[in-house]
């Protein structure tokens, strides 16, 4: 069974993953994979599988992202064995809202991921980002630049 502090800590993965893509922080991001790790991206150009953590990164490198990434609704498998993996679910939503998105909107869905903690924390062994709904949206020039997501 999981104890509270292995929870705060998943959590603390999945807000690391956002706040590292945001800020282009891919040594860090890597950190969050284990070497083996893999992902199941699905989206409008169709699925994107990627098997070992180098390769992840390098995809996320070239691909447009969201000026943020909002990671929501974290659930973990509390009954999980601590010293195995444990599968975790979440939601998520991102405002694709810079110049060079068009058109404007929100895209959210669903993450799940499976986690397993190392010597060095918790870290991401597989990870599935699910699209659940995208909502193109009127972005107002009238508003001050400083006041928008970039």
């Amino acid at each position: 069974m999981l104890e509270a502090a292995d929870i705060i800590l998943i959590h603390q993965l999945l807000g690391r993953y956002g706040h590292t893509i945001d800020h282009r922080q891919w040594d860090a991001f890597a950190a969050l994979f284990v070497p083996e790790a893999s992902i199941d991206y699905r989206g409008g150009t169709g699925v994107v599988v990627r098997t070992d953590r180098d390769s992840i990164v390098e995809w996320f490198k070239s691909v447009n992202h969201p000026p943020a990434h909002h990671v929501t609704n974290i659930v973990a498998d509390d009954s999980a064995d601590p010293h195995g993996l444990v599968a975790v679910h979440s939601k998520f939503m991102a405002p694709f809202t810079r110049d060079d998105h068009v058109p404007k909107r929100l895209y959210g869905g669903d993450y799940h991921d499976v986690v397993t903690k190392t010597a060095d924390g918790w870290k991401f062994v597989s990870k599935q980002c699910i699209p659940r709904w995208n909502l193109a949206i009127q972005v107002d020039d009238d508003v001050a630049e400083h006041r928008r997501t970039f």
